[in-house]
């Protein structure tokens, strides 16, 4: 069974550029150029414009020490990044270069003056070759002084012979995400949840089943909309490691994995994904050693918007028999699938939701409750909208978060959807079925998703004041 420790020294792409089309949207999978042919490059995560990305290339810059398998150890590294995924020179990150034994993944704090890694427990050069004792690895954090990074201090999150990996911090700071093999699990490892209380950090909690499965969860990776990303072997997906996202909302949604091609039939994992959800990086070994690749969604957006409107399903029903019930004594008698039944000439019912319903029209003598006609069966067929729908108030405060949440009503076999947003507010579009965004503006904004699928795509909108 594999450890977090596996994934990060051993784990895990078709062409170095691959795109796939829907209608209207194009997502372009590419490989960084900063990758080395014959080594890994995993785990990035990105602050101000600088990759930073752990590797276990030869450096020249530090003493070379093996693993139990020969190989060079991780350190991590840093180089500039723009917005197309270009690259600028790689330099070890110069935190962490005086660290001996392997350094594992990092995150920083959204101010960029807190960084916690992955750091050997014990950071002394005992790893030599032919040693077989496990490496033990836990997490440290280091505050910028200045220019430069103060020294590591461990993090307290009990004891024992397991590992503490793969940080992820929130974006308030107030929560550390991370994997860990710790005893108490639901496989080989899980991802833990820790909050800051009072200025330390509490307990770990583990994520639960609905995250965490019999096999293995690992590289979380916390976003700005409220989505956990995260890696894992045990949620089927397209096979190997896959990428997914859950959402917290009182408890945690079925995970929802990352299309094709970011997600592969090979290790698809360790993802950082940027503000704005349209384009992200991860690594994968699609290609035969792990290197980092950058995804990106191009859409035409919402060109044709319609206003997301409220389906009913209620409504007033005439008798059109032909009888007069003011001058003869009849009775309207109405029957309904679910058992109710009602009287009169005109009635007043509610479908429970879109679907297919048969009412029945008894006209009976009220005297011998004989029916004076063949009861009438209509056929009714209520059906949904064709639209992107969510709900929002028509008016809200300024700086108030608003949760949205959309579902592409009216629409049969659609498979995987994406949805995307626009808030008025001139920022790029968000991706996500459920997204948090606080209007800091006073105005009247349109707030538009478009739902993408492989063979449609439909764009609606509501309009919000900000008072």
């Amino acid at each position: 069974m594999k450890s977090c420790l596996k994934y990060i020294f051993t784990t895990v792409s078709a062409a170095f550029l691959t795109v796939v089309c829907t209608q209207g949207q194009e997502l372009t999978v590419r490989k960084l150029k900063l990758n080395d042919p014959i080594t890994n490059e995993m785990a990035p995560f990105v602050h101000d414009s600088t990759l930073y990305f752990i590797s276990n290339r030869k450096s020249n810059l530090v003493k070379n020490v093996f693993d139990q398998e020969d190989r060079f150890l991780y350190k991590l590294y840093k180089a500039h990044i723009d917005k197309d995924g270009n690259t600028g020179r790689t330099t070890l990150f110069e935190a962490t270069a005086g660290q001996e034994l392997t350094v594992g993944p990092m995150t920083m704090s959204t101010d960029g003056v807190t960084l916690i890694a992955t750091l050997n427990k014990k950071n002394e050069l005992k790893l030599q070759r032919g040693n077989r004792e496990p490496n033990q690895l836990w997490l440290f954090q280091s505050q910028k002084a200045g220019s430069n990074w103060q020294e590591f201090r461990e993090l307290s999150f009990g004891y024992g012979s397991y590992s503490v990996t793969h940080p992820s911090l929130s974006t308030d700071g107030t929560m550390l995400f991370f994997c860990s093999d710790m005893p108490g699990g639901y496989g080989g490892t899980d991802i833990y949840v820790s909050r800051k209380v009072e200025g330390r950090w509490d307990t770990p909690e583990n994520l639960g089943p609905a995250i965490n499965t019999a096999g293995n969860e690992v590289f979380p990776f916390w976003h700005s909309s409220g989505k956990l990303y995260f890696s894992s072997d045990g949620h089927g997906g397209m096979g190997g490691t896959d990428i997914f996202y859950s959402i917290y909302d009182g408890k945690w949604n079925t995970p929802v994995a990352l299309a094709e091609p970011v997600n592969t039939p090979y290790d698809d994992f360790s993802c950082f994904i940027f503000t704005d959800e349209s384009r992200g990086l991860f690594a994968s070994n699609r290609d035969g050693s792990d290197d980092l690749y950058q995804f990106e969604y191009q859409i035409a957006f919402c060109e044709d918007p319609s206003e997301v409107t409220e389906d009913y399903y209620c409504f007033t029903l005439y008798e059109t028999s032909g009888f007069d019930p003011d001058t003869m004594q009849i009775r309207f008698i109405w029957e309904f699938n679910d058992g109710t039944i009602l009287e009169g000439s005109e009635v007043d019912y509610c479908f429970p939701g879109p679907g297919q319903y048969e009412v029945i029209l008894n006209v009976v003598d009220p005297v011998t409750g004989e029916e004076l006609k063949a009861a009438d069966r209509n056929k009714i067929l209520l059906e949904m909208t064709k639209q992107v729908y969510f709900q929002a108030p028509e008016r809200i405060k300024q700086g108030e978060e608003i949760l949205f949440d959309a579902s592409l009503n009216g629409y049969q076999d659609t498979g995987d959807i994406q949805y995307f947003w626009n808030f008025g507010t001139g920022e790029e579009q968000q991706m996500g079925k459920t997204i948090r965004h606080t209007f800091r503006k006073k105005g009247i904004y349109m707030v538009k998703c478009e739902a993408y699928w492989r063979d449609g795509r439909h764009c609606s909108y509501r309009n919000i004041v900000v008072e």
